[in-house]
């Protein structure tokens, strides 16, 4: 992930970030579905989908914290 989609994520508010997080998870759950249906020919994707959503968990969760203080 580039510098300029973290920065992105940085300056999303807590919404935005739990809506970026459901659609990346109904895009893994789509791959998921798909997979058993015929291969994939992109299989970097689904890493790079969960390496997405667990960036943008992280800084969720980081914003929660430091509102929450």
């Amino acid at each position: 992930m580039s510098r300029k989609v973290m920065q992105e994520l940085n300056t999303m508010n807590i919404e935005a970030l739990r809506a970026f997080s459901e659609e990346i998870r109904k895009e893994l759950f789509l791959l998921r579905m798909k997979k058993f249906s015929s291969p994939e020919k992109n299989t970097s994707l689904t890493r790079n989908l969960r390496k997405s959503l667990a960036r943008t968990l992280t800084v969720l969760k980081q914003r929660e914290m430091h509102v929450g203080n």
